[in-house]
């Protein structure tokens, strides 16, 4: 009975934990309908309603994969790195932003943001690819070396394509720090307090008195009694 109740109370913990884990991944899915054929990662998804999701993979590394719109089938998985958010930044309406594209080039997913969440999912692209788009954009785009396989992405490195498509080291961006808010100081009462007592330290030796006192009591009635 102990060893079952053992891991009634583990079982427990387990699902306690793994909850908010597990409602946070299945928030950060969503449907969605392309009008045109939209390049997420390395792979050109033809128009069509699909399912886009997240699939977290480790620290500051996720996989965005887009599926049919039950989740049977994937059309395309590409990484993604968490949006750095700024203060000043408003979260868009449309839930996905591309990359400007010359006419005719297909379209490219630049950051996906999941519904009821503070923060986007930046896609990480080839570096033929993420050159041009940093060129196009200004911006820069994070890459990972071409003909990268999906069992690579847990430990592929990444580089940084600048806005002038040259290359650099890749640096993970800081989390955001809050300056904290400094409370104003608290009213002080200047009423005087009357001192209080000095409390001792258990209260075993006033339980005595009291026990002493009670039976001294009761004697002292019988023998008026008697």
């Amino acid at each position: 009975m102990k060893n079952l109740a053992r891991i009634c109370a583990a079982a427990a913990v387990a699902v306690m934990v793994a909850s908010p884990v597990t409602a946070q991944i299945e928030k950060e899915k969503s449907i969605f309908t392309a009008t045109e054929s939209i390049q997420v990662g390395s792979k050109v998804v033809p128009p069509g309603t699909y399912m886009i999701r997240v699939v977290p993979l480790s620290y500051n590394r996720n996989l965005v994969q887009v599926t049919s719109e039950d989740g049977s089938k994937i059309f395309a998985s590409a990484l993604a790195t968490p949006h750095p958010k700024k203060d000043d930044e408003q979260i868009p309406s449309s839930r996905f932003v591309y990359y400007p594209t010359a006419d005719g080039q297909v379209k490219a997913l630049r950051t996906w943001f999941a519904p009821s969440t503070p923060y986007g999912q930046d896609i990480v692209y080839p570096k033929t690819r993420a050159s041009e788009l940093a060129i196009a954009s200004k911006e820069n785009v994070i890459a990972i070396p071409e003909e990268t396989k999906e069992a690579e992405y847990k430990t592929v490195p990444y580089t940084t394509i600048t806005r002038e498509g040259s290359e650099t080291a890749y640096t993970a961006p800081e989390p955001e720090t809050k300056i904290a808010q400094v409370a104003p100081p608290a009213r002080i009462d200047t009423a005087p307090v009357a001192p209080a007592l000095p409390r001792t330290a258990s209260d075993v030796p006033l339980v005595t008195l009291i026990g002493l006192a009670s039976v001294g009591a009761a004697i002292a009635l019988r023998r008026r009694q008697a």
